[in-house]
């Protein structure tokens, strides 16, 4: 797997189209040649893969699901011992970020390349002279589940949740199906329906298109897209969207039908996610994020990011999921005085899964929420103490929607989930203990729930509209 992800680094190095912000993408003949053949293709697609690990771990984006919703805080500097904000969050910590200078503007771009290399494939693929049908609709499969699931995250940072309005009618993201052209192509931002609308097209074809043998004949099946993470996908994409049936049985289909398992109690703190990893991307041979940047201590540095206190006093002595904390006493200068005072790191990325994207225990809190929401508390509070039992916990009696989402928080803790759950469920931020920022809690509706489009794309695209509040 690493052999041929460094071989595609040349072709996105070389052939891969430009960000549209800065010059769209213009097709050469060596992209006709580089995508002519099932060689090419698939040095193309595993390209795909590459970019989309460097696109998905970009600290601003890894970290924001938690650092917004006060998940996270900072670690003491080795050097000086104090406590400030990590330069890569400084604006979206404070919900303040800014347009000409975004902390998500490295994502932005990274997305949208790469979704223009992924409709370069998709336009090439049924052209392959020595790639069989099935081969063709499995490179076509894993490409339109990529182009979902970036579309997907896009929205989540740009787009206010589904109900914001009642019938869906604000802006959501740029949705590309198409290689963008210099100079001709100037795309517009869609509603919030429109893109849901082409979220499940692009997921429900992929879903019909997968075959029984992943595309790039190396590696493990949750190295690369698969019928299960679409399935998964898709149960998300139903829950934002409030189809609660639709998030049901995409949820059951995984947890009923497939071979993954949950981690069993007395092996969360050793083997972490092992069992329950359904999508993975597979790790390179560079040191690269989130190990710098959540878990790897060196002589002259630590983790930026810890567990607030607000999140690690949810946990009780006898939960399982504590051992994937790692405690560390660290002198700390306040007002010029030094203190010795504890930090919990993650050890969920030090233990197995360092490129972990999807695992077993969304299906069941998807199906949990979906399940509640439709009114069948029964079968949330079922899903849910599967979860509490398996961390070691006795069952609870009830469950409501704040329960629920407490339980997921716990749970997905590192996992760049809740403040994206808050959001959609027109929740209130509360960041209490070790928040720096200037606005520890704001509130529900707010504009800077959601970044602002970089200020490069609307000055270059006068189509592009600017998110309001910004």
């Amino acid at each position: 797997m690493k052999k041929i992800i460094f071989t595609a680094i040349s072709f996105l190095s070389i052939y891969s189209c430009s960000d549209f912000l800065y010059s769209e993408p213009v097709e050469k003949v060596s992209i006709t040649e580089q995508l002519g053949t099932k060689e090419g293709m698939l040095v193309a697609l595993n390209g795909a893969y590459y970019q989309l690990r460097s696109t998905y771990f970009t600290e601003s984006a890894f970290v924001y699901g938690d650092l917004l919703a006060g998940n996270l805080t900072f670690s003491p500097s080795a050097s000086t011992n104090t406590i400030s904000i990590d330069a890569s969050v400084t604006n979206i910590y404070q919900f303040d970020d800014q347009k000409e200078s975004s902390d998500m503007a490295a994502f932005y771009s990274s997305c949208y390349q790469l979704i223009n290399n992924i409709n370069l494939i998709l336009q090439y693929a049924d052209q392959l002279p020595d790639a069989s049908s099935a081969e063709i609709s499995e490179i076509k499969a894993e490409a339109l589940a990529l182009r979902a699931f970036t579309n997907f995250y896009l929205y989540k940072h740009y787009g206010q949740n589904y109900t914001y309005t009642s019938d869906a009618s604000h802006l959501g993201i740029v949705y590309n199906t198409a290689p963008l052209k210099v100079g001709i192509d100037y795309p517009t931002r869609k509603t919030v329906a429109e893109n849901f609308v082409s979220l499940e097209n692009d997921i429900q074809q992929a879903i019909s298109l997968f075959q029984p043998n992943h595309a790039i004949p190396v590696g493990q099946k949750k190295n690369f897209m698969n019928i299960d993470a679409a399935k998964l996908l898709a149960a998300e994409i139903a829950l934002w969207k409030n189809d609660w049936q639709k998030a049901i049985d995409y949820s059951n289909d995984i947890i009923q039908n497939s071979s993954y398992t949950l981690t069993s109690s007395n092996e969360i703190g050793t083997n972490w996610a092992a069992s329950e990893s359904i999508f993975e991307i597979a790790n390179t041979n560079e040191n690269e994020f989130p190990v710098t940047v959540l878990y790897s201590f060196t002589d002259k540095g630590r983790p930026n990011y810890v567990a607030s206190e607000d999140i690690y006093n949810l946990f009780s002595a006898n939960d399982q999921r504590k051992n994937l904390f790692e405690t560390q006493n660290l002198v700390t200068k306040i007002s010029g005085v030094s203190y010795t005072l504890p930090y919990h790191f993650t050890k969920k990325y030090k233990i197995k899964s360092e490129s972990l994207i999807y695992r077993l225990g969304l299906a069941y809190f998807i199906r949990a929420e979906a399940s509640l929401k439709s009114g069948n508390s029964a079968q949330a509070l079922n899903d849910v103490n599967i979860i509490r039992n398996r961390a070691g916990l006795t069952n609870l009696s009830s469950v409501n929607l704040d329960i629920l989402l407490e339980e997921k928080r716990k749970e997905f803790v590192f996992e760049n989930q809740y403040f994206f759950d808050l959001m959609r469920n027109h929740k209130n931020i509360v960041r209490n203990n070790g928040c720096i920022s200037t606005n520890c809690s704001p509130t529900y509706p707010n504009n800077k729930f959601v970044a602002p489009i970089p200020q490069a794309s609307v000055n270059i695209n006068s189509a592009m509209q600017q998110n309001p509040g910004y």
